[in-house]
């Protein structure tokens, strides 16, 4: 498998890449000129092309041609994850991405144990974006998942009634009486995943008049790091993506 590496600007002819992915390049996949090269732009192109110069601050590929490729999901599903402490919110934004997901978008729901100040909630979206293009650069996307900043559990709910429509949105609840196996859907499609501690009933209530119905994986109680994976997994199967 070829190295592959994001680069927006991306053009037939010489391109010169920025000092972290040829530092990336030269010293931590040890390319070496003459290796071939797969750039992507993010937004659904990807450019063929040779390592012509493997410097560790300024590598430079001949782009030789660039294709429209989609390798994306036909659902379009927003991970709406709440937020959760540790590595985790990591962990759900690799996976995520991995398997599919068009948007996530991190939740601070009210029993989201993690908690984070402005600024330091933008320092963790700038980090969880970065996590998203090394995702997306390794499973093959030609487009980078949209990661958005954190909203509250209203902010997120008002965002979802103002999207486009027909659009399925699922609050998943271990204990909600309609299964994934037998559920209805129409894309887009919104997953809604609670904290460690799970939603209050006030934010069951809130989506529920929103009309976001509750869903259930299974007769197991996942944790809330490892419902999107499984989730993205099941509606991959669904529609017959796998």
């Amino acid at each position: 498998m070829h190295p592959r590496l994001l680069c927006a600007d991306l053009a037939c002819g010489l391109l010169a890449l920025d000092a972290e992915n040829s530092h990336h390049l030269a010293v931590v996949l040890r390319a070496r000129v003459g290796d071939r090269i797969v750039i992507f732009d993010g937004q659904g192109r990807e450019g063929q092309g040779l390592l012509r110069a493997a410097d560790k601050t300024k590598a430079i590929v001949e782009i030789e041609s660039i294709k429209t490729i989609s390798r994306e999901s036909p659902l379009q599903i927003t991970v709406l994850q709440a937020l959760c402490t540790g590595d985790k919110m990591d962990w759900v934004v690799q996976k995520s991405t991995e398997l599919g997901a068009a948007r996530i978008i991190p939740v601070a729901a009210a029993r989201s144990v993690l908690k984070l100040e402005p600024a330091r909630a933008l320092k963790r979206v700038e980090h969880w974006r970065a996590i998203a293009q090394a995702a997306a650069a390794q499973s093959g996307r030609t487009v980078v998942p949209s990661l958005s900043c954190v909203m509250s559990f209203r902010e997120a709910l008002d965002n979802w009634k103002k999207s486009e429509s027909p659009k399925t949105g699922w609050l998943l609840d271990p204990f909600a009486d309609e299964r994934l196996s037998i559920a209805t859907m129409q894309g887009p499609i919104a997953i809604w995943i609670g904290p460690e501690a799970g939603w209050t009933d006030e934010e069951e209530q809130m989506a529920k008049a929103a009309g976001i119905r509750g869903l259930q994986l299974g007769p197991r109680i996942l944790r809330t790091e490892t419902a999107a994976a499984v989730a993205l997994t099941a509606l991959a199967m669904k529609s017959g993506e796998f």
